[in-house]
């Protein structure tokens, strides 16, 4: 038996980041997916479209600083880009990604995030994963991303290795807002099951 490798551990991280998402995604109701369970909390379906961008942003912008999928053709008029990969935006921008953006769309985006993260990959070793990206370099090639508010939300993360990147937004931090999704959807039903007035 071989012995695990590190980044055995990193390929399991992030297809169980991509697993959540795309379950999710699949289940939402719509109803669910635009709702408010309580006041100042993210609709659900920003929630997941965030995430499926945080997964975009921190593969292909941050990590290689390379055009990512939300910049292809088919994208790239269909998110608002000053929601930029939804970091540090207004509420109110929040709210109208996920009014605009039903969680069929979300789930067809993070299959084409998917494939080439997947392959990029399969293309590192331990060594590749401990290099130092230059993110704030990188987050200059995009308009938007070196705004104050957008930048302060990951301006911690400059200087940290590729594999750090993977296990906090692309791992970590899915993971923080997938237990976030599940209360507020939740809230929801139980909302939707209580008699009002």
């Amino acid at each position: 038996m071989a012995p695990m490798r590190a980044t055995d551990v990193l390929r399991m991280l992030l297809k169980g980041s991509f697993g959540m998402l795309e379950e999710r995604a699949s289940a939402a109701r719509d109803d669910e997916w635009r709702g408010r369970a309580l006041p100042g909390t993210s609709k659900p379906g920003f929630i997941i479209w965030h995430c499926a961008r945080i997964l975009d942003w921190t593969i292909h912008s941050a990590v290689q600083g390379v055009p990512e999928v939300a910049d292809s053709e088919r994208w790239r008029e269909r998110f608002p880009r000053e929601a930029a990969y939804g970091a540090g935006i207004p509420a109110e921008l929040a709210d109208q990604v996920a009014d605009s953006t039903p969680a069929r769309v979300v789930a067809e985006y993070l299959v084409e995030v998917r494939t080439p993260t997947l392959a990029w990959f399969d293309l590192q070793d331990d060594s590749s994963l401990e290099a130092v990206p230059a993110l704030q370099e990188h987050q200059a090639l995009r308009p938007g991303y070196l705004d104050p508010s957008v930048w302060a939300e990951v301006a911690d993360l400059n200087g940290l290795p590729a594999w750090q990147l993977l296990m906090r937004p692309a791992g970590a931090h899915i993971r923080r807002h997938m237990g976030e999704y599940d209360l507020l959807v939740e809230a929801l039903r139980a909302g939707a099951a209580t008699p009002r007035g």
